[in-house]
């Protein structure tokens, strides 16, 4: 959704009289703005957005984070999370006695001929909005690696302090960027996670089907790097079709065709950027009598593709999340009730990830005593030699890169009812350690590899 202009209220006057107030007023503005522009040697075009905020009344004391996400159904759970958590912080008498403001933006992307050079050019722009907002404290969230990526330039350019709650591209972590942190595993742990996964259940054959997007690509390599090093088999890699194309023509490609048969293939890996052509692939899938097991990552465990495709045909989707809806820590526990209570509806991963980047902004900010970035970052990297910071997701500590490291994360696989963690890696990745459940709530946790081998799938 836009961010709604600032504006005041002035009572109606004579058409004169409140002309010559109203230029009087802009012209001093004008003047002490240039005034300053000249003075510092900044160029009026840095600087003309934090102006117009100004003659906006956009002078609010609180501290701003701006939450930049998509438009659609799927932003309201992460949103919902972090309005949450902001409204706990308030509550608790703001971060060093300020209030916080929760300021929304939108971002897009394109894909197809142009589409990334477009993409990248609406999220410069919009970065670049971001970042002379008045009273900016930091930024969380771009819901894609492609937008994540390109922003956190223009934010570590202007000492923005950026938590990507949502970004998993391995590029992400890899420039340098001292005030940016990464909240979930990249693709290449991602992927690992769920290939290692479903070759120890017995899943060996895979369909892997992706789009064109750098993070779709990077995840079908990534998968089928592993899958294959490890004993498994790419029976077929093609590419879903997009906006533009038929997901029924692939799926009739699928089912007949002179390459491969039914019986040729155990599972399918899906990686999409755009989270409803993933939903779509498997409800159709699932209408035109496909009932494998359908693989993907971190997009998997969404109240948006759930209901889009449905409970029922859910059954035995599998993807990757750091959070554990079914823990019994008390955060966890407090977290669920408190939004289940507000928003009728079980937390996803997106709304955790919100809710946690709001909190761990104010606990590390209380824990430095300052609001400046450097510090607020140098904090977020020793915390993983001392004191760690706990959200609702496990531990928030990070490397010197900004990649969250040192933590659990979960593979969750639905029933047809709802997602259950099956499985549960840690984080730098340690295989002779994994858990795989053998299946339901009552499920025993299979530690003997040879019994990982010739376990199957119910």
């Amino acid at each position: 959704m836009a961010r709604k202009p600032f504006a005041r209220t002035v009572r109606p006057a004579g058409k004169t009289t409140r002309f010559r107030v109203v230029a009087g007023i802009l012209a001093a503005w004008l003047a002490l703005f240039l005034v300053i522009v000249v003075s510092s040697g900044i160029s009026v075009g840095d600087r003309i957005v934090a102006y117009i905020d100004i003659i906006r009344g956009n002078t609010s004391s609180a501290l701003k984070i701006a939450l930049v996400y998509a438009e659609g159904d799927e932003v309201n759970s992460f949103t919902n999370g972090a309005r949450l958590a902001a409204a706990k912080v308030n509550a608790s008498g703001g971060i060093l006695d300020q209030d916080l403001e929760l300021v929304l933006y939108s971002e897009e992307v394109a894909y197809g001929d142009g589409g990334f050079e477009a993409t990248v050019a609406r999220t410069m722009r919009l970065a670049g909005e971001v970042a002379n907002q008045n009273g900016l404290f930091g930024v969380i969230g771009h819901e894609w690696s492609d937008t994540a990526v390109t922003a956190s330039a223009i934010y570590n350019r202007n000492d923005i302090l950026y938590l990507a709650t949502h970004a998993t591209a391995s590029s992400l972590t890899n420039h340098g960027f001292s005030l940016l942190f990464a909240l979930q595993p990249d693709n290449s742990d991602n992927t690992e996670m769920v290939a290692r996964y479903a070759l120890a259940t017995g899943l060996k054959r895979f369909l892997v089907l992706t789009d064109k997007s750098d993070y779709g690509k990077e995840a079908g390599d990534f998968f089928s790097a592993v899958a294959t090093s490890q004993g498994g088999d790419v029976v077929f890699r093609g590419y879903l079709p997009g906006s533009r194309g038929s997901i029924d023509q692939l799926i009739m490609f699928i089912l007949d065709n002179n390459v491969f048969g039914r019986g040729d293939y155990d599972a399918f890996f899906v990686a999409s950027a755009l989270s409803h052509d993933t939903a779509e692939f498997i409800r159709r899938a699932r209408e035109l009598g496909l009932p494998q097991p359908v693989l993907g990552l971190e997009y998997m465990f969404s109240n948006t593709v759930e209901t889009l495709v449905g409970k029922q045909n859910m059954k035995d989707v599998v993807g990757v999340s750091l959070f554990d809806s079914e823990s019994v820590t008390d955060l966890s526990m407090v977290f669920v009730n408190e939004y289940r209570s507000k928003y009728g509806m079980m937390p996803d991963l997106s709304a955790a990830l919100g809710y946690d980047a709001v909190m761990l902004l104010k606990e590390v900010t209380e824990r430095t005593g300052s609001r400046d970035p450097r510090k607020i970052a140098d904090a977020l990297k020793v915390a993983r030699y001392g004191v760690p910071f706990e959200g609702v997701t496990g531990k928030l500590v990070f490397n010197t890169s900004g990649l969250i490291t040192d933590t659990d994360v979960f593979v969750v696989r639905h029933d047809g009812t709802r997602f259950q963690t099956v499985a549960s890696y840690r984080k730098p990745l340690e295989w002779s350690a994994e858990h795989i459940r053998t299946g339901g709530d009552d499920g025993a946790l299979i530690s003997d590899p040879a019994a990982k081998r010739e376990h199957t799938v119910p």
